[in-house]
């Protein structure tokens, strides 16, 4: 066989005819290396990039992290006598993965990361070739147009932008000829496809890094248009797409050009310090007119954010008023309101991280109420309730006869009730894996199927997640999915633990205890309570306090909550408990008019500093004079 193809190859060369056992990529590959005037005993390629170069591309480039991510994973199964190289759209070395001889020799001929070969510099090859016919090129030996390696056989496959579909690079399997693998171009053309899955996943990852670079950018700006561009030039947000002026100045720029020389432009080596960049706008001369803000992620430049200047035109929504559950005036808290009214009413994912107890549903609730989806349903959803084999069940809904023991009738999944409204899902760390790739798909796709269907149904719905773990933390260790991650966080709010406002604990607490009014009755913290409600750290948070609240409520004696009326626990913490017997005894209800008596006569019968000093309002101390006959 090597024989046939030598002689078919020289027969060209000589000759210029094709014989017919040749492949059609390879002699028209032949025609072009003809015409580029490629030396048929070219030894090496003539143009290798430096090693900063190398890495610039190296750092930029899909492909190649892609590739590193997936190399390990099928390390075991390619034989050591293969060489597994990458390409990108140009030709250029990206990497090259080979042992002791076989790198030797493709160490000489240039097929080194840095070396370009393309068709027009190396004539048929793997690398060239593949790129110039779009498809999976096989070159055997002598099938090489130029002689210095046809002791070699390769295999090429093209790698497609998964959304473009574009040719971004090659993926080649490179042997000595006697060693070349019958299944080679299957083994290639697998790889190929599981890069081309690891580059979809890292360009959604990007996309939803570029939203949430939006979202955070949005929330800091008043007036501005704010456009989001990936590196394909398309815009992936807006925060006015009504607005239609954006999009003629989007097609006219040449994006992609522009993003290109911006990544050649950058020092990588400092991009580890650098968040984002501005710049004045590519396209206006006006520096008035707005600005521009690269957006990077990893050292790699994913696109920018477009700011330009406009008068404003977001009607404001509709207010429903703080919600009585919202009780609070530490900073903390007031700031946490602030951005909650901002992002209320703009239709996005929010991300609430807080310890256990702190209020997330609370918050969720009242993101809710003040939506535009209000009059919609709520929906609150603890994932840490279910077990694991049936959290698929209750989220997405199941057919009739899906599951033996369930309803004959199918069940509604908690998504389509919500459908139109938010869905809360509190302690959504707790979902196993293969559930969040589900949930992934339903807020990707935004329909859902329930278990046991083939049909999808449209679904409408804003997700409020809530946990008290560290996502972030979690999908860096591979126990939650980054990409849902990403999904998730548009907004991400941290929620102060209650240790942390200590000036709220007074006035929460007060507003449990008037759950408890009835008619002119109402209960009232005495100060030295107070004092300890705000001495102890409250781990449980604000439930916790509202546990408290309620066990003072049960051991009263009357309208007044003393120390000795809250769990022991908060007593033993916070010191009360040895003291209340000596400092804070109660006064029994019989001597309570001769204290009445004691606060008038002290205070000249003004009935305000006397009800003060009592610790009771007018309105009770006039019932009380009442109730005793003090005139």
């Amino acid at each position: 066989m090597y024989k046939n193809r030598m002689n078919a190859r020289d027969t060209f060369l000589s000759a210029g005819q094709v014989k017919a056992d040749v492949p059609v990529s390879i002699s028209e590959s032949w025609s072009r290396s003809l015409s580029y005037k490629i030396d048929p005993n070219l030894r090496k390629t003539p143009e290798v990039l430096n090693q900063m170069d190398v890495h610039m591309l190296q750092e930029s480039s899909l492909l190649y992290h892609a590739y590193q991510s997936i190399i390990p994973k099928i390390q075991s199964f390619i034989h050591t006598k293969y060489s597994i190289m990458l390409a990108d759209h140009k030709a250029r070395l990206l990497h090259v993965n080979a042992d002791h001889q076989l790198m030797e020799l493709l160490t000489s001929f240039n097929a080194v990361p840095g070396g370009v070969w393309s068709e027009e510099l190396c004539g048929t090859t793997a690398f060239g070739t593949t790129l110039v016919a779009g498809q999976p090129v096989v070159i055997h030996d002598a099938l090489h147009f130029c002689e210095s390696w046809q002791n070699i056989s390769c295999a090429g496959v093209p790698i497609f932008h998964p959304i473009t579909k574009q040719v971004i690079g090659v993926l080649d399997l490179t042997s000595f000829a006697e060693d070349f693998p019958a299944h080679a171009l299957v083994l290639t053309q697998t790889v190929a496809k599981s890069m081309e899955m690891e580059i979809f996943n890292q360009l959604q990852i990007h996309r939803l890094y570029l939203e949430n670079t939006f979202l955070e950018k949005e929330l800091a700006i008043s007036n501005d248009l704010l456009v989001a561009i990936d590196l394909d030039g398309q815009i992936v947000r807006s925060n006015d797409p009504a607005t239609t002026d954006q999009q003629e100045w989007c097609n006219r720029f040449d994006w992609l050009h522009y993003f290109q020389s911006c990544q050649e432009q950058s020092d990588l080596s400092l991009l580890s310090t650098i968040v984002s960049t501005e710049r004045p706008l590519p396209f206006s001369p006006d520096p008035a007119t707005g600005k521009l803000q690269l957006v990077y992620y990893k050292n790699r430049l994913i696109g920018a954010l477009v700011q330009m200047r406009r008068q404003p035109s977001r009607s404001a929504l509709p207010s429903k008023g703080t919600a009585k559950e919202m009780v609070g005036e530490s900073p903390q808290w007031l700031g946490l309101l602030q951005k909650l009214d901002k992002v209320a009413g703009r239709d996005m994912a929010v991300l609430l991280i807080g310890e256990s107890g702190t209020g997330k549903e609370v918050l969720s609730q009242y993101i809710h109420d003040h939506s535009l989806r209000r009059q919609k349903p709520f929906v609150a959803v603890n994932c840490a309730a279910f077990a694991h084999d049936l959290v698929a069940s209750e989220l997405f809904g199941y057919a009739p006869g899906t599951f033996t023991g369930g309803l004959k009738e199918g069940k509604v999944g908690l998504f389509e009730v919500a459908d139109g409204g938010t869905l809360f899902l509190d302690e959504i760390a707790e979902l196993p894996l293969p559930i969040q790739a589900m949930l992934l798909r339903v807020l990707q796709e935004k329909q859902v199927t329930r278990i046991g269907e083939y049909k999808a149904r449209p679904l409408d719905i804003r997700i409020v997640a809530a946990s008290n773990k560290d996502l972030k933390k979690m999908a860096d260790a591979g126990q939650f999915r980054l990409d849902l991650y990403y999904r998730l966080n548009s907004i991400e709010l941290k929620v102060p633990p209650l240790r942390e406002r200590k000036e709220d604990i007074v006035p929460m607490a007060e507003h449990f205890l008037s759950a408890h009014r009835h008619g002119s009755f109402a209960y009232r913290l005495m100060p030295d309570t107070m004092d300890a409600l705000r001495l102890y750290d409250w781990p449980g948070n604000v439930r916790e306090l509202k546990n408290a609240i309620e066990h003072a409520v049960v051991f009263a004696e009357d309208d007044r909550i003393f120390p000795w009326h809250i769990p022991d626990m908060i007593q033993e913490s916070t010191g009360t408990s040895e003291d209340s017997s000596r400092l804070l005894q109660p006064t029994p209800l019989d001597d309570e008019r001769t204290q009445i008596v004691e606060a008038l006569n002290d205070n000249r019968y003004n009935y305000t500093k006397a009800a003060k000093q009592l610790g009771i309002s007018r309105g009770t101390l006039y019932n009380k004079m009442k109730k005793y006959e003090i005139t």
